[in-house]
């Protein structure tokens, strides 16, 4: 009885821990969403092999604010997915102010054939959603100039 009392008590900090490590995306305030897009880059790589290289990286404010703007107004889902494939890209977010404080994410993009559909996951976070059809072309815009 007493082991498994103490087990009900590790498993349930556990979640309680899990649960709260990281904020939502959707809680972020706006005042903090303008304060980190000044003081964010964005590393956008691509797959060669197995491992990811970084071609581009995103220090200007306004497209860093295009970008996140998009990604934070993706209808997310909690759900784990696994995907046929690797990425297509990968977006990583970079504090350029350690003052900062923020978790960086790492999102993780594959595009449809059609180059029409954006599905994207924040990896270590279990969220996936897929990109509104009016911003695919703005941030494959970004994704794909040099």
């Amino acid at each position: 009885m007493v082991k498994k009392m103490i087990a009900l008590v590790v498993f349930c900090s556990f979640v309680l821990l899990i649960g709260c490590s990281k904020e939502p995306i959707e809680q972020i305030s706006e005042k903090h969403i303008e304060y980190l897009e000044q003081n964010l880059n964005l590393h956008i790589s691509e797959p060669e092999g197995q491992n990811y290289t970084v071609y581009k990286k995103i220090e200007d404010n306004e497209t860093v604010k295009t970008v996140l703007d998009i990604l934070l107004n993706v209808p997310w889902e909690n759900a784990k997915v696994l995907m046929s494939r690797q990425p297509d890209y990968k977006i990583r977010t970079v504090k350029i102010d350690q003052v900062v404080s923020y978790e960086p994410a790492t999102y993780a993009v594959w595009l449809s054939p059609n180059k029409d559909i954006l599905e994207v996951i924040i990896e270590g976070q279990s969220r996936y959603g897929k990109v509104a059809k009016d911003d695919v072309i703005k941030i494959l815009s970004i994704l794909e100039t040099p």
